[in-house]
This record gives structure tokens, sequence and C-alpha cells, in this order.
């Protein structure tokens, strides 16, 4: 996040809501505005056959309005050439929404993203608040509609996330109108250069009544240029517990091809090893592995930061289905950041 030296007179009218603009004016539009934000470049092969690039450009911007009130908003564009074909990206702001903050106080009012780990890249338009009360933060959202399943489903939430002693808990009961409920519990603590982590999630669907849940444990630790990790994660009789059913929700696990939210892989034990290593402070390696009974996938990765915001890596993943022929997938990135 830095600040904005100077605006063109379009982005300032557009940020600020100007009609006439003077200089005068201008100046006083842009004092206080931040600005932050990413690009990034994508090349993508399955199996030597799938193959296609993402150019993504994500542009954040908040905008004083009162002592108490910002306006922020997120410009993004959609994938350019998913289908082969090369077309330019379509521009949309993502985010548009106000921020009240008063003290321990903060509502956010707009078009934003809906706050649990039970979804993932879900949006809708309505009101977020949360409220510190020190050891104790509670919170509450209600959304009109949301792009949920259901276009336009409503959800209403509310948490509470504090610490006893060294161990760090939350929780978190969501409802889609019509379509679900879940709750979420966590656990973190530290203990040396380990932490730790126990989480279980479980979601009840309004149309029938079955077991969708996901439990999940895990361990990691740095020492020195080393890191790894080791988790385990295990789905209910009828599936993952997540709302949105994909393993990148927050209350799910993966490791790229291969997660607990995976079709298919009901009633199942996981087990996920990471490892990574820093050559330099430039160039580091990492490897995964995970099992999940019939499915496995292994994968490794090289990446190198050629800046401070400035990085690229290439990944490659072989994901063996059991029932198929494996999935070998790679991808090169590189991504800048301001």
């Amino acid at each position: 996040m830095k600040k904005i030296a100077k605006l063109s007179l379009v982005a300032a009218m557009a940020v600020a809501g100007l009609t006439n603009v003077n200089a005068a004016s201008l100046e006083e539009a842009i004092k206080g505005v931040s600005v932050s934000g990413q690009f990034q470049f994508r090349a993508e092969e399955k199996n030597t056959t799938d193959t296609y690039t993402d150019v993504e450009i994500e542009i954040g911007v908040k905008v004083p309005v009162t002592e108490n009130v910002t306006a922020v908003f997120k410009i993004d564009n959609a994938n350019d050439d998913v289908d082969g074909s090369v077309a330019k990206g379509v521009v949309s702001i993502e985010d548009y929404y106000f921020s009240y903050n008063n003290g321990d106080l903060t509502v956010n009012a707009g078009q934003l993203n809906t706050p649990t780990r039970m979804t993932y890249a879900t949006q809708g338009d309505g009101i977020v608040a949360l409220y510190n009360l020190g050891s104790v933060t509670l919170g509450a959202s209600t959304f009109m509609n949301t792009n949920i399943e259901a276009s336009g489903a409503q959800l209403n939430t509310v948490m509470a996330a504090g610490t006893a002693g060294p161990i760090s808990l939350s929780a978190q009961y969501a409802d889609v109108a019509d379509f679900a409920s879940a709750f979420n519990v966590k656990a973190d603590t530290k203990a040396g250069p380990v932490s730790m982590s126990l989480e279980y999630t479980e979601k009840d669907l309004d149309a029938n009544n079955t077991e969708n849940s996901t439990l999940k444990a895990s361990a990691s630790a740095k020492v020195g240029i080393v890191s790894g990790s080791l988790a385990f994660a295990k789905t209910g009789k009828d599936g993952a517990g997540a709302i949105q059913g994909a393993s990148d929700a927050a209350s799910e696990m993966a490791l790229w091809q291969l997660g607990t939210a995976t079709a298919g892989l009901n009633d199942t034990e996981f087990i996920k090893v990471n490892a990574s290593v820093a050559i330099t402070n430039s160039v580091s390696l990492s490897a995964g592995y995970m099992d999940a009974d019939t499915q496995k996938e292994t994968i490794g990765s090289i990446s190198y930061k050629m800046a401070k915001n400035l990085s690229g890596v290439v990944i490659y993943s072989e994901h063996d289905t059991g029932a198929a022929d494996t999935v070998d997938r790679v991808r090169v990135q590189a991504k800048y950041s301001f």
C-alpha cells in the first residue's frame, strides 16, 4: 500500500465522483487516497493438450470521505484467454463499499466478499460489523443477495474470536436461505518453532439430511532455511463441510489439484506433507504430497524473487485420480504487486 502522488483527471473523477474539477478540488480529492494492487501473468498446461494463459490486474483504492468513513473500491479484470482465444479482459468493479471505523467498531456496507471460512470467492450486497472487546472480537453480517450456489441467495452470519492463554479460538455460524447452514470452529497455538491448528466444519443442506463435514489438524515449523508442515483431514459420509463445496475455501484442505472437496472423496482420510528450503534470499524450492485413499498428488515448485515486489514461480503437479490416467499440470507465473 502506498500513497498516490498524483492521479489522472479521469481517475480522480471516477474515484471521487466529481463532475466539475479544478486544480484546487483535484488536489483535495486525492488527499489521503491510497492504492494497492497486483499484475499477474500465468501460462498453464494440463496433459500437454489443455493449455491457457491468464493475465490478471487488480487495483484497490481507498478514499477517505470523513474522519470515520472510507470508500473502498476494487477494480478487477476477468480472465482474458481461458478458452484459447485471444480477447481483451473485461474490467469490472469487484468490490465497492463504505467502511466506518470508530474505535473498536468497524462496519462495512456495500458489495464485498462474504466473511466466512466456509466459502471461496463469493460476494454479495450486505453489511458486515465487527466489535473488538479486547481479548474477544464479535462479528455479524447480513447479505440481501450473494452469488453462493443459487444466484440471489441471502446470507446471515455471526462469529466470535478471541484468545485463552496461548490458544487462539474462533467460531462462526452461517445460514444461506433455502440452501444450507454451516458452523466452523478453529483453535490455533504455538509452542516454540511449532505452530498447530485444529478445525472442524459441518454443513446441513436444507434439501436433504446429509453428513457433510471436514475435520482438519496440522502442525508446521521453520528452522533456519527449512520449513515444513504435516496435516490430516477427514470428510464426512456425504462429503466436505464447506458451503460452496470448493477445496479453496479456508475451511478445507488442498494441495493443488486434489483436496477435501474433490468430487467423490466422501468419508475419506487425507494426509498432506509440505517442505520448502530457501536456497538463497531469492531462490526457494518446495515439494508436497497428498494421499487421499484412492487418489494421490505430488507437487514441486521453484520460485525466484527478482525484486521486493516482483516474483516468478514454476509449478509441476501429478494427480493420480485412481480411475483414469494421471493428470499432469504445469504452471509458469510472474507477479508484480504494489
